[in-house]
């Protein structure tokens, strides 16, 4: 099935919401929500991407032709079971990011729909976020999280095209405020690279970022003293050493807090 038109419809069916791609098949939203969500009896062989706070699954769609990417958003905490009551889903949340970056021309996995139900309490009971399957060469954390690691040398190259994306997203109004590696991934490395970002929920749009808000997004990079230089000159110019010092101080504060979180759930557990 041949897909060409980005705009999206929205629509209820059977205390159902859907929010998905104007040309696809009415047909294909049907089947997802019989086979996937409501009695989870689809034939297809779906292969666990990730399964800890969220579970992310694989599979080939019979309908669409083509490998698709599943986000299944789980809400163990209380609190967030109460407060998404009145909130925007997390797999809203990642389509607004999605098409808001789509807009200023950063890439993301193409995203497909998003399918949700909520009990008459407005307690999400499912929720959905769609988009194809990203055949990538590597995920960023791959090779940043070992300082030695053969093809570190990757991680500076792309520094400069990272910056000057990220300069522009901030530009825009978009935060995406879970900026590490493991949400950076990387195609056609050696040809002409791509860089996908992924784990949109907790971004947000606004009118204008303060230096502060800029430097809270970027401290989860982890970056050796040469990469972040070479980031930052791309990304701030002439300004870039007093944005490095701003950086380590905030990345400093945050491992201090990592830290602590660590002790106290050690303590509880």
């Amino acid at each position: 099935m041949s897909l060409e038109n980005n705009s999206f419809i929205n629509y209820t069916k059977d205390e159902i919401k859907v929010i998905v791609r104007a040309d696809l098949d009415p047909i294909w939203v049907d089947k997802f929500i019989a086979e996937h969500c409501e009695n989870k009896s689809g034939n297809y062989q779906a292969e666990t991407l990730y399964n800890k706070r969220n579970k992310i699954s694989r599979f080939t769609d019979p309908i669409l032709e083509r490998d698709i990417a599943v986000k299944e958003f789980h809400l163990e905490k209380k609190y967030d079971q109460l407060r998404f009551r009145f909130l925007d889903s997390k797999a809203v949340r990642s389509l607004k990011i999605a098409r808001a970056l789509q807009e200023i021309g950063l890439l993301t996995p193409e995203p497909l729909a998003v399918i949700e139900k909520r009990a008459e309490n407005k307690e999400i009971i499912y929720s959905y976020y769609i988009t194809d399957y990203l055949n990538y060469d590597f995920n960023l954390l791959d090779i940043a999280k070992k300082m030695d690691h053969p093809e570190r040398y990757k991680v500076a190259e792309l520094m400069p095209q990272l910056a000057a994306e990220l300069k522009r997203m901030h530009a825009a109004g978009i935060v995406h405020n879970d900026l590490h590696a493991g949400n950076i991934l990387v195609k056609n490395f050696s040809n002409q690279p791509e860089i996908f970002y992924i784990d949109l929920n907790r971004g947000r749009i606004k009118t204008d970022l303060a230096r502060k808000e800029k430097i809270a997004d970027l401290k989860r990079l982890k970056l050796t003293t040469h990469e972040q230089k070479i980031f930052l000159k791309e990304y701030a110019g002439k300004n870039w050493q007093g944005y490095q010092k701003e950086l380590q101080r905030a990345r400093a504060r945050r491992r201090t807090f990592v830290k602590l979180k660590r002790k106290v759930r050690n303590f509880f557990n």
